[in-house]
């Protein structure tokens, strides 16, 4: 397909996925899926082309629900958010979330802090209103965008529908932030078993079923740049994208939450070109599917 189709589906394409997420519906509706339909056979794709495979993996994130200033100052306050449950409202100065009081804390690294937040904690706001110090308290309600796949002009297989995996198996995962508290950020999953997922990009690659026993997971790191004091040698380094392999045991009906630890003390390195490695920050139980 020519580049310049390529660029026209993708202007339709995000156009789309803005509709079904602002809908925040389970599953794209058939009206989305039908007119992205058309869209690509409109383009000239065809099955001479082999199989176009679009995407959009499942996403989890936390939404205040309040437009802040780099001041901490609320501008706004969205219906039905956790800050207007909390009681947040416009004027309000943020002196403190939980126990980080955001004195001289960068906008960044406040909306940091809030994605760290985990599904129906309890969590506390300290604000300046009127010139005086108000706690607000609220619950942490996140939000998840479903994911979606469209195979047009799929391959068929002569051997029919493959049969599902009867073995036991575990998961490996990347959907979760791991928490800044522990100072990790998060990784992406390149390679898992035998699947390159550099290769079969079709794939989903947030969360990933692997056999049990043990396994070679390849990662690449997402450090956030300005919250890691850089040395001029890792950064060197990190221009060179190595991605670093992680061997997990991987036991039965379990999800290994996976991230990437920055090892600022070169003391503590075992190669000092080694600036990160890959951790598992958290383990939890899943039913194998």
């Amino acid at each position: 397909m020519k580049a310049t189709k390529l660029a026209r589906l993708g202007t339709i394409m995000t156009a789309l996925w803005l509709t079904g997420a602002n809908a925040q519906q389970p599953a794209p509706s058939q009206d989305i899926i039908e007119a992205v339909q058309a869209a690509i056979m409109a383009s000239g794709n065809s099955a001479e082309d082999g199989p176009l495979v679009i995407e959009e993996p499942t996403r989890n994130y936390y939404h205040f629900g309040a437009v802040m200033d780099r001041k901490h100052k609320i501008l706004a306050v969205t219906p039905g958010s956790d800050a207007e449950r909390a009681g947040v409202k416009e004027g309000d100065k943020v002196l403190q979330i939980n126990n980080a009081a955001l004195d001289s804390t960068t906008l960044e690294d406040v909306l940091a802090l809030l994605n760290d937040f985990e599904e129906g904690k309890p969590f506390n706001v300290w604000v300046n209103r009127a010139g005086k110090a108000i706690n607000l308290q609220s619950t942490v309600t996140r939000r998840t965008i479903p994911a979606w796949r469209l195979v047009i002009n799929p391959v068929q297989s002569a051997d029919g529908p493959q049969s599902a995996q009867t073995g036991g198996c575990g998961f490996i995962s990347v959907f979760y932030n791991p928490p800044r508290s522990k100072e990790l950020f998060p990784t992406a999953i390149r390679a898992a078993g035998d699947v390159d997922f550099r290769i079969e990009r079709s794939r989903r690659t947030d969360v990933v079923k692997v056999d049990t026993g043990s396994q070679d997971i390849e990662l690449a790191e997402q450090i956030y740049l300005p919250r890691v004091r850089w040395s001029r040698s890792d950064l060197w380094e990190r221009k060179k994208q190595l991605t670093q392999v992680l061997t997990l045991n991987v036991e039965p009906n379990k999800v290994y939450h996976l991230a990437s630890r920055y090892i600022e003390n070169p003391d503590e390195r075992t190669d000092p070109a080694q600036y990160w490695q890959p951790v598992v920050w958290k383990v939890t139980d899943r039913q194998c599917e």
